[in-house]
């Protein structure tokens, strides 16, 4: 594996930062370095190898061509989420977590045939339809492309599934348990990191820290894409 990571990286990104020490999972514990004014710190000593064992799992993944589902609601990682996603030609979820989204995949099929006709309807320029018609068909899709849209070229169930923040997204970590499905997340101090595959202790929250372990993936997603490429011949 080409990338390395340093304590110095994960230091300089902020990835040491937990949550307030009130609102700590005693599951954490193992991880943490100590507090500093009431806010846990975690150890990065021991998630370094951790996020090291998580990039050799994907790396394999990526060869063995399995489709990759990075899933994160919190606004201020929707962007990053997304184009880590298309940039590995893989899929997302930044705006909501439908209950049932993998597990009930059969209905989400469903939503996805029905947004892709509201597209097809709204670029066509031979319409039957009237201009308030139209309007309400806008607005539906709008609607269903915020929850859908990054899943949408998606055959199946995903093979992997990247979780930011576990704990949000807890509906999402329980249909991937119930599927078999591996979790890689990104667990902070108020997580259950024991429910995870491939738990990486560190900081959910700030955009540095989660840009800079996505960016990491990004490099070995892409590698394993290319190794893939070239043992098929494709």
């Amino acid at each position: 594996m080409d990338i390395e990571i340093s304590l110095e990286d994960l230091l300089k990104n902020g990835s040491h930062f937990g949550h307030n020490k009130k609102r700590w999972n005693p599951k954490m514990e193992k991880y943490i370095y100590g507090e500093k004014n009431g806010t846990h710190i975690l150890d990065l000593r021991k998630s370094l190898p951790l996020i090291e064992s998580a990039l050799k799992f994907a790396l394999e993944s990526s060869k063995n061509k399995k489709k990759f589902l990075f899933v994160s609601t919190k606004k201020q990682h929707s962007e990053i989420v997304e184009n880590i996603a298309k940039e590995t030609n893989n899929y997302f979820v930044n705006f909501r977590w439908l209950g049932g989204m993998i597990t009930n995949w059969n209905t989400v099929k469903n939503s996805i045939s029905t947004l892709n006709n509201y597209e097809n309807i709204l670029s066509s320029d031979d319409t039957v339809f009237t201009k308030k018609e139209l309007s309400d068909i806008e607005k539906k899709k709008i609607r269903l492309d915020k929850t859908l849209g990054g899943i949408v070229e998606m055959k199946s169930v995903p093979d992997v599934i990247f979780i930011i923040d576990t704990n949000r997204e807890h509906i999402a970590v329980l249909e991937a348990k119930k599927l078999g499905i591996p979790i890689i997340g990104i667990v902070d101090t108020n997580c259950d990191p024991d429910i995870i595959d491939y738990p990486i202790p560190a900081n959910d929250d700030g955009f540095k820290s989660v840009q800079f372990i996505l960016e990491c993936f990004k490099k070995v997603l892409l590698t394993g894409n290319d190794n893939s490429t070239k043992e098929t011949g494709d």
